[in-house]
Formats: C-alpha cells, sequence, structure tokens
C-alpha cells in the first residue's frame, strides 16, 4: 500500500495560504504600518505555534484559530474579542478555500497509480483534511485516510503510522509513505520499517536513499 503526506505533498498549501494572506492583509490590516511581506512571515510564525499546540492537543481547532489571529492584532497593539477573532479568521478562510488546488502532477500520479491500494495519513483537523481531498478531487483515489484529529496523534509521532496500517490491515514493511518533510514523514515512518519516499520539491541540499523532486516520479522508486 502507498500512502501520502497531504500539505505540500498532495495539497498545494503554501500557495493558498500565501494567496489568501495576502488578501486578508489588503481588507483587514493594510491600514497598518506592517509591510505585506512582513505581515506573511508573521502569520506563518504565529500560525504554526498556535497549530502545533492544537497538534499536542492542548487546543482545539477552533480555539487555536481563534488564538492566533488574537495575537496577530495583540502584536500591533490591539485586544480583540472572541467573536471578532472568529470573524477575521473567516475572512481568511473563505480566501484560504477559494485558492485550494493539488499540484499539477498528482491526479496523473495517482491515475498511473490504479493498481495500487492508496491511503493518507495527516496532520491537521480531520473534516478540513478531508474537504481539501474533496474540493481538490482527489478523495476517491484512496482507500484509508487517517488525519490527526482523528486519533488525537500527530506526525512525528509513529503512532500514527502503526494506526493507519493497522486500519489498512497492512503489514508496515510492506508500505511506502510518501511526504515532503524528512522529520514529520519520513524518518518516523521508517522507524516503523514503512519505506519512505521524500518528495524533496523545494529542491533541498539532503538526500536520502528514495527520494525525488516531483511526484511523477514516483513509480521509479516502487
Amino acid at each position: 500500500m502507498i500512502f501520502f503526506d497531504l500539505d505540500e505533498t498532495l495539497f498545494d498549501f503554501k500557495a493558498a495560504e500565501y494567496l489568501a494572506v495576502n488578501d486578508f492583509f489588503k481588507q483587514c490590516v493594510e491600514q497598518s504600518n506592517q509591510h505585506a511581506d512582513d505581515f506573511y512571515q508573521l502569520w506563518c510564525e504565529v500560525g504554526k505555534t498556535h497549530f502545533d499546540r492544537f497538534l499536542r492537543g492542548e487546543r482545539t481547532f477552533e480555539q487555536q484559530k481563534i488564538e492566533r489571529i488574537q495575537e496577530l492584532f495583540h502584536r500591533s497593539g490591539l485586544q480583540i474579542s472572541d467573536v471578532h477573532a472568529q470573524e477575521y479568521f473567516q475572512i481568511y478562510l473563505n480566501r484560504f478555500e477559494d485558492n485550494w488546488k493539488a499540484f499539477d502532477d498528482v491526479i496523473p500520479t495517482l491515475t498511473a497509480l490504479s493498481n495500487h491500494r492508496l491511503g493518507i495519513i495527516t496532520n491537521g483537523d480531520s473534516a478540513q483534511q478531508r474537504q481539501k481531498l474533496e474540493k481538490i478531487g482527489i478523495m476517491d483515489y484512496f482507500q484509508v485516510i487517517v488525519a490527526a484529529g482523528d486519533i488525537g496523534i500527530s506526525k512525528p509521532n509513529i503512532e500514527i503510522f502503526e494506526y493507519a496500517c493497522h486500519l489498512a490491515e497492512e503489514n508496515p514493511a510492506d508500505c511506502y509513505y510518501v511526504g515532503d518533510n524528512m522529520d514529520s514523514d519520513i524518518i518516523p515512518c521508517e522507524k516503523i520499517k514503512m519505506r519512505g519516499i521524500w518528495l524533496n520539491r523545494k529542491n533541498e541540499n539532503k538526500s536520502h536513499t528514495r527520494s525525488i523532486k516531483r511526484l511523477n516520479e514516483l513509480q521509479s522508486q516502487l
């Protein structure tokens, strides 16, 4: 069985985020003294901090949305209520969802793998991750989908990989895992004997026994 990461492996998360944050900046923040690029960097920094708290089980998915917006405004010297933070996050979320798309090599690759069982192992909220799969048109390719929000365990914890293999009724040693992040995808999956395939879309200066730069190179590693 071949499992895939979702964000930045199949789904172009950073492109959607960048466009949505820029629109949010123009609509809600541009009157401040911040520069758009600086705001985007701050958004990423604050977002990672609060999303990591969700992954650790310290906050619900909804709480981390509210708190990241409140911190963003607090950095500008403004205090906003939970209700207003929710409203602001929804403005961002609408634009984020408008820009959801798969990388251009995804559907051809998944189609070419029709003789394999396919699955997803992803961090994130269960409902949102499945919504992404539906909206970018690839949900039906996968027989098994496991999101961190389903089980309260997130990568790089090896238990999420073990859970997915158990759910699929597959021996980990008979499974591949394709992901873009060496630390949270490849290293942990290989600890349970899955065969990690590193998708190096960013052409990072690292090496791995099984690595590809585009998804359409995947079959050469199977």
